[in-house]
């Protein structure tokens, strides 16, 4: 359950979505929760039939339910039917986590340590023991949470939110509503090394990381540098927890890349790719727009636009899945050809 420090009418939050309302009592809601912890004040929603035991004993101030919903599996709370309950109830929780961002006074720590050269917008947060460097730029609006560092003549756009111990190294540019989760690096050196007289010497990485509008990236996810360049992330894509990101890597718009993705570097990601868990990329790939990628997924090269692969090497889903069934008849087709291997010995 999240409890929000401003309370709302229930008529607030009706009149503003196209949906029906059925009123059993009157209330006012602060929290939002699922079905099972639900109280008088709370918002919930019903969208899946395994749930509905918690439904038929939920006892919600609001439950934000289908179109179709029988209205005898609960008696007890107040209805909203609209055509998406999640998505509506999602919503909701975005405003609310919002409008109470709005009651929240915003404080620069006498504890935190800020370059005199560091420009500093308005309505700006910045907790204890940060560390702002020369000439680094930060937006209006943007909250700087305890323990980040942002180094030389990085610039951090409006609205952004860097959660504790975040690390941006020099001249890194972050766009506005950018949300960087806990233990994000942005702007390590790439990995690059090259043999010389039976020694591995270290590339220069002088590049930057150039991350657009509204993307949000996961706790302890990695992001290198450029080599020369710049590694670029483009707007409202979302990067999960634990994702390790190449030099000079280039991924595209609206991108979800799941956890313990590893793209390597100078490799291209599309717009609207689906990366799952753990998927491998190579490096100097080209992934086109729209790609599905199943877990686990190696791609050693380029992948044509729209298209769903699986598996190591990644292949068409549809063939992937032909050869996992095949795998599986593999312990009998051993077994048979020792017994007619005996055989063949014995005549």
């Amino acid at each position: 359950m999240k409890k929000f420090n401003i309370e709302l009418k229930i008529d607030e939050i009706v009149s503003q979505v196209k949906g029906e309302y059925i009123s059993r009592f009157d209330t006012k809601l602060d929290s939002v929760s699922e079905l099972e912890d639900a109280n008088p004040k709370s918002v919930c929603f019903f969208e899946n039939e395994a749930y509905v035991n918690q439904l038929k004993a939920c006892k919600a101030g609001l439950i934000i339910v289908s179109p179709d919903f029988d209205n005898s599996l609960n008696e007890f709370s107040n209805l909203l039917k609209v055509e998406k309950p999640y998505f509506t109830f999602m919503v909701l929780v975005k405003l609310w986590l919002e409008m109470d961002k709005q009651t929240k006074e915003n404080i620069i720590s006498s504890k935190a340590m800020i370059s005199p050269s560091a420009s500093i917008g308005e309505n700006v947060s910045i907790a204890d023991f940060v560390v702002i460097e020369d000439n680094v730029k930060i937006g209006n609006d943007s909250k700087i949470e305890a323990n980040c560092v942002i180094k030389e003549g990085s610039v951090v756009g409006n609205n952004c939110h860097l959660f504790p111990n975040c690390t941006i190294y020099d001249n890194m540019v972050l766009g506005n509503s950018v949300v960087l989760h806990a233990g994000v690096v942005i702007g390590a050196d790439g990995f690059g090394y090259i043999l010389y007289d039976g020694v591995q010497e270290k590339v220069p990485q002088i590049g930057n990381v150039i991350i657009k509008d509204n993307v949000e990236i996961g706790a302890n996810t990695c992001i290198d540098r450029g080599t020369l360049g710049s590694t670029i992330i483009e707007k409202n894509t979302k990067l999960d927890n634990l994702v390790q990101i190449g030099h000079n890597v280039r991924i595209g718009e609206n991108t979800i890349i799941c956890s313990q993705v590893g793209i390597a570097g100078s490799t291209t990601v599309g717009d609207l790719v689906y990366l799952a868990g753990q998927v491998g990329v190579a490096d100097h790939v080209k992934i086109g727009n729209r790609v599905m990628a199943g877990a686990k997924s190696g791609i050693h090269s380029t992948l044509k636009d729209g298209i769903m692969v699986l598996g190591y090497p990644a292949r068409d889903v549809a063939l992937q899945r032909r050869i996992m069934a095949a795998e599986t008849k593999l312990p009998d087709i051993y077994k048979n050809y020792l017994k007619n291997k005996k055989k063949e010995n014995k005549e």
